[in-house]
């Protein structure tokens, strides 16, 4: 009988250790899952403020480029430029008068949705263009408000221009 209540008394004890043992391990996992929900926060946070930061860039580029096209013809050159309601998205349109072809640019800088809607109105028919905000650089902005003055290529043309592109070489 001795030999079974030692054998009872080794196999509890080991009971004990391995439940010690799973308590711990249990514990690991939930500080490592913890650590792993604090780092996807921060890396959200961390694209979040770079996408803000993105968007504020964008829309000092493009408040820049109007009031210069604006400020260098206001006789050619309508300019609108302002937030949403919800000061998620700044939209800007940029239109002509007294040229030929009559034509209008508007851009949407959406901070929330990610992108940059472009569409030009014109004469010569419509185009439209969608791009991730973090993908367009303030230089994309300005070659779009530079083609709304470039008289010279709207004049060769039968259709809206192109869109720049965002990888220019």
């Amino acid at each position: 009988m001795v030999d079974f209540e030692a054998a009872l008394r080794a196999k509890l004890e080991r009971n004990a250790e391995l439940a010690q043992e799973r308590e711990k391990a249990e514990e690991e996992m939930d500080r490592l899952a913890q650590e792993q929900a604090a780092a996807r926060i921060r890396a959200e946070h961390e694209r979040r403020e770079a996408q803000m930061a993105r968007h504020r860039k964008l829309v000092d580029a493009l408040q820049a480029a109007a009031n210069h096209l604006k400020a260098a013809d206001p006789d050619t050159f309508v300019v609108r430029l302002g937030w949403t309601e919800s000061r998620q998205e700044f939209i800007a349109k940029i239109s002509t008068r007294q040229v030929h072809p009559a034509r209008s640019l508007f851009v949407e800088l959406d901070r929330d949705d990610d992108e940059v809607l472009v569409r030009w109105h014109s004469e010569l028919g419509n185009a439209l263009e969608l791009w991730r905000l973090l993908e367009v650089q303030p230089a994309i902005i300005d070659q779009l408000v530079l083609q709304v003055a470039d008289q010279d290529m709207w004049r060769g043309l039968d259709r809206a221009p192109a869109f720049p592109r965002l990888h220019e070489p």
